[in-house]
């Protein structure tokens, strides 16, 4: 008989009695042998309590023993014993009886009896066969799947014991399915198989249980949840506080370009991982109360979305004057030559540009914006080819309103016509617009009613982010999502740390709530290295859209609106440089300082461009202040020695200027009282708008009608 190998698997499958016998040659040899025995035993007046002792050392030794040397399990054991103690059993009952007294019936019945036992070993043995085997292919399997995954000793040793602890607290006999440690040491990952009968609800109800009952730090979580195949979890494991876990925001990664028609990285898990939010048609609603880190969250958000060549980010920021958002665009002045880089530092690539789009530092402009957005909607609605959802690009790109308490814009309740309107145009924006690519992103400080003024904007807003450093009760969680099982919320404490989730109906992009941590900004040249990095990603809104969003848009990066957004710093500069409160004109290309109330300030020299051309009035420390009527005057000498000096220009003719113009107030002319719009001009004479709209202005002929998106020049003929 060939030599059996180990890849035989079931080389250890045979009863193994005095050969290597199956379940039908087991019990017949068996059988045979008892009836040999207890003929000859007989014969030979053997004891009878002889061959039942045997049959109890065999079925210890080789009923058992032999069985749990190669690994058999318990119904395989049971019915080796059963075998040797029911067949030496009526052996020695036989023996006893002394068959040559029996008659035919007694015998037939003795017969029968060692048949049915026979047959009833014989049929153990076949279910213990099938049995073993089953386990056999299972356990080989899950040898393979050990192999594949490289689940070493150390860890088959972790999985063993926490399978055997979720066992234990949830009562459910689990089956593993697969292990995956995190890259980070802080945790792992189990894949189980529920048995029929138990759903995934009723085990992920005992993750807190499961938790406790580990013993694991302060800290720590246990999250179980639906696997992607139906009747398996995935229990996610801390085995260490991550509540200190940091991930810096991969600006390395900036130049990489991301696409808002795909999951962006928002946010990361507690292992580190990237958490990516479907935002193509959702609107984000963003709760933390003060210092649960919601800037640092909005300064993610915003990185994000610099990295995608469809995407323009305008911001609204009533409250603080838009201070936490103004310095994505520093780089971008400093590149300019409008600010000066700061100290140690390189000046920005020329081709650098503005990160946000847009800004409004007040309520008056959050509603120019708003109605900006409105207008471009209802453009984009005429000339769309999909009216359901509009194909964004590059081209024609996503246009994301951040508003940073903008949820509290929601809540005003009293009658100041602006805040009314404003509140009136977020909800028009919110719930009309999803189609056309434009969509907001709202912050809040609570998610109570009162602070977010309208039901409707949590349903509208299937995007969502609780940050719950500062939130001791767990109330904004609460509000945004309900109770969420397996996430325990006195565990999420340190600062960036919270609970995301997203609704969007398709289960390869929705995200049931997870605990999150926002990236870390800080201590990194976050904007200088997004705004250098992500230069050439920055879209251009398409013609028709910047008609729509009127003259407000064009000039939003005027002289006049930077000086409004950086005015605080302009000042400091200014009362630095006078030494207290001053009083500036410039006059003739000089600055002309006035000092308030300073009796003992110093005196103030004349003018260093030209100190001789006047006699300024000197202050004494003892005398009063100048008065008004003395600095007019003092101004007015100035001006007239300056046009002494200045040489005379010839008075410039009415039609003077490049050769583009004439044909641009002949056209405009042309149009009578309809008149044309600056972008109409621009593309008539193939230049950019803010040249032309310079040039219009400065020229006589031509008059400005302002009437928002369809403001025009008219010629005067026409007026």
């Amino acid at each position: 008989m060939p030599r059996q190998t180990a890849a035989d698997h079931r080389a250890h499958l045979a009863l193994d009695w005095a050969a290597r016998h199956g379940p039908v040659s087991g019990p017949l040899a068996m059988a045979t042998t008892s009836m040999a025995v207890a003929t000859t035993g007989a014969l030979a007046g053997m004891p009878s309590g002889w061959p039942l002792a045997v049959g109890v050392v065999g079925a210890a030794a080789h009923g058992v023993a032999v069985g749990v040397r190669k690994r058999l399990g318990r119904w395989s054991l049971t019915t080796r014993a059963a075998g040797w103690l029911l067949s030496s059993g009526w052996t020695s009952v036989v023996i006893a009886s002394e068959p040559a007294t029996w008659d035919a019936a007694t015998a037939w019945t003795a017969l029968a009896t060692l048949a049915g036992i026979t047959v009833g070993v014989g049929g153990a043995a076949y279910a213990s066969d099938v049995h073993e085997e089953a386990a056999d292919d299972a356990r080989r399997a899950l040898e393979a799947a050990m192999a594949e995954a490289e689940i070493n000793r150390q860890d088959w040793a972790v999985i063993d014991a926490w399978m055997a602890l979720i066992k234990q607290v949830t009562r459910v006999e689990v089956a593993f399915v697969g292990y995956t440690p995190r890259a980070n040491g802080s945790g792992f990952a189990l894949e189980l198989s529920l048995p029929i009968g138990i759903t995934s609800d009723r085990i992920a109800a005992y993750a807190q249980a499961v938790a406790e009952a580990a013993r694991l730090p302060v800290g720590c979580l246990v999250r179980i949840e639906r696997a992607t195949r139906q009747g398996h979890v995935i229990a996610d494991v801390d085995t260490r506080d991550t509540s200190s876990l940091t991930v810096t925001y991969p600006v390395h990664e900036a130049d990489q370009a991301l696409t808002v028609s795909g999951p962006l990285p928002i946010v990361v898990d507690r292992s580190g991982d990237p958490i990516s939010l479907a935002l193509r048609e959702a609107c984000m609603l963003v709760i933390g109360p003060p210092g649960s880190a919601k800037s640092t969250l909005l300064d993610g958000i915003i990185a994000t979305f610099a990295r995608c060549p469809d995407v323009l980010v305008w911001g609204m920021d009533r409250g603080k004057a838009c201070a936490d958002m103004k310095h994505w665009n520093r780089p971008w002045l400093e590149a300019t030559g409008r600010v000066q880089p700061k100290p140690g530092t390189t000046r920005p690539p020329g081709d650098t540009q503005p990160v946000m789009d847009w800004l409004a530092p007040n309520l008056a402009a959050a509603e120019t914006m708003l109605d900006a957005m409105i207008a471009i909607g209802e453009e984009r609605l005429k000339t769309a080819d999909n009216t359901k959802l509009l194909t964004v690009s590059p081209q024609v790109p996503m246009i994301f309103g951040i508003l940073d308490e903008g949820a509290e814009m929601l809540a005003y309740q009293g009658q100041d016509p602006l805040q009314n309107r404003v509140r009136t145009k977020i909800v028009t924006v919110i719930r009309t617009l999803r189609a056309m690519g434009i969509r907001l992103i709202l912050t809040a400080t609570d998610g109570n009613l009162s602070s977010i003024g309208d039901s409707s904007i949590r349903k509208y807003s299937p995007a969502r982010i609780a940050l719950t450093a500062t939130d001791s009760e767990g109330s904004s969680v609460a509000k945004l999502f309900g109770r969420v099982p397996g996430i325990d919320i006195r565990q999420l404490r340190s600062k960036g740390s919270g609970v995301v989730g997203s609704v969007t109906g398709d289960p390869d992009t929705e995200i049931p709530p997870t605990a999150m941590r926002t990236y870390k900004t800080d201590g990194i040249n976050l904007y200088n290295e997004i705004a250098v990095r992500t230069r050439n990603f920055r879209p251009t809104l398409e013609r028709a859209a910047q008609e729509a969003a009127g003259p407000d848009y064009a000039d939003r990066w005027s002289d006049a609106n930077i000086a409004q957004l950086w005015s605080l710093e302009a000042s400091e500069k200014s009362e630095q440089s006078a030494g207290g409160n001053s009083d500036t004109r410039t006059v003739g290309g000089m600055q002309i300082r006035r000092t308030l109330n300073l009796p003992s300030s110093a005196p103030e020299s004349a003018p260093q461009d030209n100190p001789e051309r006047a006699e300024r009035p000197v202050q004494k420390p003892s005398e009063a202040p100048i008065t008004d009527a003395e600095v007019s005057k003092f101004i007015s000498s100035v001006e007239k020695m300056l046009e002494a000096e200045e040489p005379q220009r010839p008075e410039p003719k009415e039609n003077s200027g490049p050769e583009w113009l004439q044909k641009a107030i002949d056209a405009i002319r042309e149009r009578g009282t309809t008149g044309m719009k600056v972008g109409e001009v621009a593309e008539l004479v193939g230049l950019d708008r803010k040249t032309v709209r310079d040039r219009l202005r400065e020229h006589g002929e031509l008059h400005y009608r302002s009437n928002g998106p369809h403001s025009c020049y008219v010629h005067r003929d026409h007026i």
